[in-house]
């Protein structure tokens, strides 16, 4: 069997992308409870190294300047290193890559529920997000597309200073295989539509090798399937 290379979170059966003491808040949608010294690596091995962290919208990915929060572009991103934490660029969302094989990899993409967050002074269905007036636009002047997440403001000791003082904000995690361009949910029902997979052979596959589509492990099993489904 192939050389199978997982990070250390990937042999968790249950994920928790969080630590217990942290939960992120509207005033930080953030996946890190500060930002933290990482490495970005964009194509032609072009690096560099800045203060990172994952805004819970869309992916994207945020860094300080300067005492300021800027969005950067990911066009060109293709592995970002924070801690032991690897991130790929995955349809230029940063998703947590949490286990990988030659043929792809398996990646958690955490959301944040900004729906959920009702303001009591807001319309009904207004989000405390949409409800503030004092919204500043963030973004990189050498970002050409559109970004749609906002926070109370972009300097970055105020933003942690109001951290705490807001609601909580709920995550939605998600994971999925990624091979080649090919982002797909980790459920048996999409991988069962796939083109070369016989379903019968599949089910047995699953029954045969006990597959749990939450654990990071087995679906790495489920990524080397397909690959050798479609030789």
């Amino acid at each position: 069997m192939k050389k199978l290379i997982f990070l250390f979170i990937g042999i968790l059966m249950a994920v928790d992308v969080f630590s217990q003491d942290y939960t992120p808040t509207v005033n930080w949608p953030y996946l890190y409870p500060d930002f933290m010294e990482g490495e970005l690596v964009r194509a032609r091995n072009k690096r560099n190294k800045a203060q990172f962290n994952i805004h819970l919208d869309l992916g994207a990915l945020h860094y300080v300047e300067d005492g300021r929060i800027k969005e950067s572009a990911t066009l060109d991103v293709v592995t970002l290193f924070i801690g032991e934490d690897v991130f790929r660029n995955v349809g230029g969302k940063m998703l947590k890559v949490m286990a990988e094989t030659e043929g792809g990899f398996v990646v958690m993409e955490t959301k944040g529920n900004f729906t959920s967050v009702v303001r009591n002074d807001g319309a009904y269905g207004t989000t405390s997000l949409n409800s503030t007036t004092t919204k500043t636009f963030l973004h990189n002047q050498n970002v050409v597309n559109a970004y749609n997440g906002y926070l109370m403001t972009d300097v970055y000791a105020d933003l942690l200073a109001m951290k705490d003082d807001s609601e909580s904000l709920r995550v939605i995690e998600s994971m999925y295989l990624v091979i080649g361009h090919q982002q797909i949910p980790a459920d048996k029902k999409s991988v069962a539509a796939l083109e070369g997979i016989d379903k019968k052979a599949f089910n047995a596959f699953l029954k045969a090798e006990k597959i749990r589509w939450t654990n990071p492990q087995d679906l790495v099993k489920v990524i080397e399937y397909i690959n050798a489904s479609n030789q």
